[in-house]
């Protein structure tokens, strides 16, 4: 019976050794999946912090590590960039500001140009809908500052974020232009209110000159400078 009694006992405590065992384990794995939590929200507001994409697996937007603007012009100021929801890319509205038919067209085909990009998206629109980032277009005869400006952005920045801004058309000028060199003048400003800076490349559509004979078309640098200031890190 004692023996009994002792194997009995014996096998209780096993039992409930085994159970702590159990206990342990799922408190373990609890503990596990917290932190693993923790440390992607706090990836996740790292990425925000900066403007750029959270660098999920699926976000097409991507730049080298230490990936900077190249070909920039030194000459030129620096712009300021929104900010990029994590994953998705950064939309901007272009809003109708009482432009006249042509222009109202070329803004469109702007921003279908600059749409291009993995990493924002430009919509041209008869009105910005409440709360998104939303930038005007309007056009004027001509530049009060400078008689050979045909067009010209202004930012609206709040710290190290834009949040609006203002495309000028001036149309003593580009009323002169054709459709080709009108459309690069408006790509070109469209460029400066998505953070883009001139470029060295007298050639580019983000040279601080652009006349009928410039490609409106972004070359493949221009596109990798938005991916530098807007693309998750790998």
């Amino acid at each position: 019976m004692f023996i009994g009694a002792r194997l009995r006992r014996g096998a209780k405590r096993s039992r409930r050794a085994a159970g702590l065992d159990v206990r342990l384990m799922i408190l373990l794995l609890g503990a596990a999946v917290v932190l693993s939590a923790c440390y992607a929200k706090s990836s996740s507001r790292q990425s925000d912090s900066d403007g750029r994409g959270g660098g999920s697996a699926s976000d097409p937007c991507v730049a080298p590590a230490g990936a900077s603007q190249q070909d920039v012009d030194p000459k030129d100021s620096a712009e300021t960039p929104w900010k990029r929801p994590s994953g998705e890319p950064l939309t901007v509205y272009f809003e109708n500001r009482g432009l006249s038919d042509r222009y109202w067209d070329l803004v469109r085909k702007a921003a279908e140009i600059w749409s291009r990009s993995p990493c924002v998206r430009a919509v041209a629109v008869a009105e910005c809908p409440p709360g998104v980032n939303c930038v005007g277009v309007r056009e004027k005869k001509r530049a009060a500052f400078s008689p050979s400006t045909d067009g010209e952005f202004s930012g609206k920045d709040s710290g190290k974020y834009r949040r609006g801004g203002t495309v000028t058309i001036y149309t003593k000028l580009m009323n002169k232009a054709t459709d080709n060199g009108a459309l690069a003048t408006i790509v070109h400003e469209i460029g400066h209110a998505l953070g883009l800076v001139h470029r060295k490349n007298k050639h580019d559509v983000m040279n601080a000159n652009t006349d009928d004979n410039t490609d409106p078309n972004p070359d493949d640098v221009d596109f990798a400078n938005l991916a530098a200031i807007y693309g998750a890190r790998r």
